[in-house]
């Protein structure tokens, strides 16, 4: 009798290892979705930037323990993000691209997709560990998290570890007392992590599951196997060190900022006006989740279906109490709830190959078919990006748009057949199809758009002037944080007076960059100081944060020792 594909529990080691033929195919699906535009996309503001440029100017200062972003400390957060974006900046140093500062999270990335897929092949086999591992690396979600120089896909690849290892020590261990070297210090170690990447969320998370999987299993004994004396000082013992030094060279600033603003401030209202309603994370589920979204209304319906059995008990106490308290929580951004995205995976994978029986009754087909919709109306919505974003921002639509979304079309179309005919077959096509599109929309046709990143050609038109060894740039208008990575640390971000002021203290190598806004104060100082300047060039863009128009114009006063490459003296 030929097995079931996803076997319900662990059966001979062959079936609970991905074959290296399976690994090969997963992780080069995963990197095709997620590694385009790591290089290629410009920085991002302002987070990323902030990320990227403080990490800068560790390389430049030399000082790893304290972070800054240009004269003002960076306290929202600890420093495991900088430490790995410093790691892998080390071939460039301060100069690095942001590409560089981006690869913690890429790896990141990469090693959640692969714990997830080990993880639920231990416990379901080899083919559920290979749809688990494929329907995450996919998530549209992750596709941001990847891209982007910040914490959070770092910080899902610790807590997959820790969550792992808690679904190892709640179903699998059965001693009272555990040898500490093994899945204890790995769930203790993933925390010391977490905790130096962003603090105590997977920490929140790992609580809440253990209060809901206990509460409901009734298995009190199941709380020594965490081994917590040894293993709360590991974890300690990873993070301590650097808090003890920030707290000495800080007098405690930063343990009030972090906590008191950047953690608890976030709790009873929205922060930078991140706020939202309840049901926010569901309502964008289709969205953060797309294409594996297709199989959500088949995921809610296997873990109800299997609720008596601990493995499934203990995904469900993974995912809801977390999913809840994001959405109480008054600020919301859509990557909060990516934590628990590895167990959706999983139940995901889970119920794929169980659609038939799922799916008898007319409520369940209806539940389906709502959420089918809706993840083929975001398919549609996705495709149009790249030709609508050209469009939009009054560019040519070149190739790459189009077929970035001709691409699109054929992972909704795909996306779409999944839902109506659920197999590992259709999941596979499906990676292929969304992989290709992925690596169309981030890896050529987003960076494409020039409109959307105007500090990115500033920089460009800037790395073509001849004079100066160095230059001192100031923005006026445009004081976004891309700026100061693209030119460096001393960058005066300000208005038009301020710009007119900083040409005036660098007459021969100063460059202002002032926006048509604050273009009659910037001139009307240097009228009074009698002081004239060349035009070297203008960029009309967008300011993606404030959703405003940009026409900057890069000034140098009349004396000034900067041409443009070839220009004459």
């Amino acid at each position: 009798m030929t097995p079931p594909p996803f076997p319900s529990a662990p059966g001979a080691p062959d079936e609970i290892r991905l074959s290296p033929r399976a690994w090969l195919v997963l992780i080069a699906l995963a990197f095709v979705a997620l590694a385009p535009g790591v290089f290629s996309v410009p920085p991002m503001d302002r987070d990323e930037a902030r990320y990227a440029q403080a990490t800068s100017q560790m390389w430049e200062s030399g000082d790893f323990i304290d972070i800054r972003f240009q004269d003002e400390p960076r306290y929202v957060k600890p420093v495991g993000i900088y430490w790995m974006q410093v790691v892998t900046t080390a071939p460039w140093g301060a100069d690095a691209p942001i590409g560089a500062h981006r690869l913690p999270s890429l790896f990141g990335a990469l090693l959640a997709v692969a714990a997830t897929a080990w993880l639920t092949a231990r416990f379901y086999g080899s083919s559920a560990g290979f749809a688990a591992g494929l329907i995450l690396a996919l998530c549209f979600a992750m596709q941001i998290e990847s891209r982007t120089a910040k914490t959070d896909a770092a910080l899902l690849a610790a807590g997959v570890f820790a969550q792992g290892a808690l679904m190892m020590l709640m179903t699998r261990v059965r001693e009272a007392r555990p040898a500490f070297i093994g899945w204890p210090a790995v769930f203790w170690a993933a925390h010391g992590a977490a905790l130096l990447i962003k603090g105590p969320i997977i920490l929140m998370v790992s609580v809440l599951t253990l209060v809901g999987y206990v509460a409901w299993t009734r298995d009190w004994r199941a709380l020594g196997r965490l081994r917590p004396l040894p293993g709360v000082g590991l974890a300690l013992a990873i993070f301590l060190p650097w808090v003890i030094a920030i707290t000495a060279a800080t007098g405690g600033d930063f343990l009030q900022e972090s906590v008191g603003h950047a953690l608890l401030g976030k709790v009873g209202e929205a922060d930078d006006s991140h706020g939202g309603p309840f049901g926010y994370h569901t309502l964008l589920s289709p969205v953060t989740l797309w294409p594996g979204a297709a199989l959500l209304g088949l995921a809610g319906l296997y873990a109800w279906s299997r609720r008596g059995e601990n493995e499934t008990r203990f995904l469900i106490a993974w995912i809801l109490p977390t999913w809840l308290v994001f959405e109480l929580v008054q600020t919301k951004l859509p990557h909060y709830v990516l934590p628990t995205f590895p167990a959706i995976a999983m139940l995901a994978a889970l119920a794929m190959v169980e659609a038939p029986a799922l799916l008898e009754r007319l409520r369940a087909k209806l539940l389906h078919g709502v959420i089918a919709a809706l993840v083929v109306l975001v398919g549609l919505v996705l495709s149009a990006l790249p030709v609508a974003g050209a469009w939009y921002f009054d560019q040519p639509i070149g190739a790459a748009s189009w077929i970035a979304s001709i691409l699109g079309l054929t992972a909704t179309v795909s996306a779409g057949l999944l839902a109506v005919r659920p197999s590992p077959d259709q999941l596979l096509a499906t990676g292929v199809a969304t992989a290709a599109f992925y690596a169309a929309l981030f890896g050529v046709a987003i960076p494409g758009i020039d409109a959307m990143w105007p500090s990115d050609r500033v920089a460009d038109l800037v790395d073509r002037l001849e004079g100066c060894e160095t230059v001192s740039v100031a923005t006026a208008g445009y004081r976004e944080p891309s700026n100061v990575f693209h030119f460096g640390s001393e960058t005066a971000l300000t208005d038009g007076p301020g710009a007119a002021a900083h040409l005036l203290a660098d007459p021969a190598c100063g460059i202002a960059v002032v926006d048509i806004e604050e273009a009659d104060a910037f001139f009307a100082v240097l009228r009074e100081a009698g002081a004239g300047v060349r035009t070297l060039g203008r960029v009309d863009g967008h300011n993606m944060v404030k959703g405003a128009e940009l026409s900057l114009t890069v000034f140098v006063l009349e004396g000034s020792r900067l041409r443009l490459a070839g220009e004459g003296g």
